[in-house]
């Protein structure tokens, strides 16, 4: 029987063998959606009401609650920095318990030559019903705003960590980078289609022809 971490490795073999799971998410895979999440003036309070609602419209049509994920968070390893149980993260999955986290290391992701590009890696198999997915869209938000919270981190710095919410049932995988925009790929064109269709009026602008080329 494969440990979690044995099957997350063959998921994205068997049907992401091309993409590396990194940002930007969008320009790495062959089929994929970017969104603008930002809406109005920066820093003000409807402008990240506006981030959210737009990011978890998008999220709930991509993930149904009974759809089997991957949740996979990602760190930059600084010295002896890790990844901990008490991660806010983790804190936002229902019935959560430590037992449930695989971790993984990965090397050179962004830079192959360089040997101090590590990436701490914690993957989790659950449900997407499970995850308080809004609460960390919304932590995601903010992390460039050291002053709003919550945060992905538990102090005023600005955080290294990514977030990628993959869904075993429709292969998609799902990446909010930060308040500026959200990246969907999938595996093939007809999986994404009812959400761009939902929603292609979010497509962000400067990657709007090459999408709507998709979909011709």
């Amino acid at each position: 029987m494969q440990t979690t971490k044995q099957e997350y490795r063959q998921f994205l073999q068997d049907h992401f063998k091309r993409l590396n799971l990194r940002a930007p998410l969008f320009y790495n895979s062959d089929f994929g959606l970017r969104f603008d999440l930002q809406v109005g003036e920066t820093n003000t309070e409807k402008y990240f009401q506006n981030v959210i609602r737009r990011a978890t419209a998008i999220f709930q049509n991509a993930f149904d609650d009974s759809d089997n994920v991957f949740l996979v968070l990602m760190d930059y390893k600084y010295k002896r920095r890790k990844i901990r149980f008490s991660n806010f993260i983790f804190k936002q999955i229902q019935n959560f318990h430590t037992g449930e986290i695989n971790f993984l290391k990965e090397i050179g992701l962004y830079d192959p030559h360089d040997k101090f590009d590590i990436r701490n890696i914690g993957v989790i198999k659950l449900t997407s019903g499970r995850i308080n997915h809004k609460t960390v869209l919304l932590a995601i938000a903010n992390q460039d705003f050291p002053s709003r919270f919550p945060r992905l981190e538990n102090n005023h710095i600005i955080s290294s960590k990514e977030i990628y919410f993959i869904n075993i049932n429709k292969k998609l995988i799902l990446n909010m980078y930060d308040d500026r925009g959200l990246d969907v790929v999938a595996t093939d064109i007809e999986t994404l289609r009812p959400i761009y269709e939902k929603h292609k009026d979010w497509i962000l602008d400067y990657d709007r022809e090459q999408i709507e080329k998709l979909f011709v």
